[in-house]
């Protein structure tokens, strides 16, 4: 008997994790509406067993990777302080603007 695969925040691709007529699947495209948000994820949580541990370069790879993986830069590119901010995250738009008025 298969067992059924927990439901998790993946960190894979992100087209079609939002269906619009069933809840969202989150992802990092789907999730996140900026870039530097990763950054700032990575930079306080990884490696689990040792978080604040990475170098900023470091921090630069893994978010690269991960935004490779989620087909938002390409191959070849330069991830660092300049290029992070650059980036446009595919649900940047998706995000409802919340006030808490006065």
């Amino acid at each position: 008997m298969a067992t059924k695969e927990p439901a998790r925040p993946t960190i894979g691709w992100w087209q079609g994790t939002l269906p619009g007529d069933k809840p969202p699947v989150k992802t990092v495209g789907s999730f996140w509406p900026y870039a530097t948000t990763v950054f700032d994820y990575v930079r306080r949580a990884m490696p689990y067993n040792e978080s604040k541990s990475l170098t900023n370069d470091e921090i630069y790879a893994v978010v690269a990777y991960i935004l490779n993986l989620n087909g938002i830069i390409a191959d070849g590119d330069t991830m660092d302080a300049q290029t992070l901010q650059k980036v446009k995250m595919p649900n940047r738009d998706g995000f409802v603007t919340f006030s808490r008025g006065k």
